[in-house]
């Protein structure tokens, strides 16, 4: 069986190369994607949206919702949905803020700091495969390069 031909490169032979590099960063993007969604679902039984919320609710005792939500890619409702989901698994708390009645928030509980744990090693393990013919000085050059591109405003 043949393979397409990547959109990025089809771009890049005739189009601008600012155009095709950022259609390959997002075909890159989402090979990892679809990668992390097996492995985060065959390894954990997560999404990769779930562990995202795991990881990012992670670095402090109790994070607010609406902080959470501009950590992640997804809407509100997407995002209090997957809490839902995560609460009555048992991986999350959710409670009202004392300071602001408004607000949640949301903490990992021993079992999602666990599962948390063990589903960040399996995103090491496939970011540094992808990585696998990059050299560190060369990451550390994408990084930079990336790092030059503007926000969207």
């Amino acid at each position: 069986m043949d393979k397409t031909t990547p959109v990025s490169s089809m771009i890049r032979q005739n189009g601008p190369i600012k155009i095709a590099a950022w259609r390959l960063m997002m075909e890159k993007y989402q090979d990892f994607m679809t990668r992390f969604e097996a492995e985060f679902r065959a390894r954990h039984g997560l999404s990769a949206n779930e562990f995202d919320v795991l990881i990012n609710a992670r670095p402090a005792a109790q994070v607010r919702q609406r902080d959470l939500l501009r950590s992640l890619v997804i809407s509100r409702s997407a995002l209090s949905r997957l809490l839902g989901k995560l609460e009555k698994r048992g991986l999350v708390r959710q409670e009202p803020d004392p300071e602001d009645h408004r607000g949640v928030l949301v903490a990992l509980t021993a079992e999602g700091q666990r599962l948390c744990d063990e589903a960040a090693e399996t995103n090491a393990e496939v970011i540094f495969a992808g990585f696998a013919g990059v050299t560190d000085a060369e990451a550390d050059e994408i990084f930079q390069l990336v790092s030059k591109i503007c926000p969207v405003e």
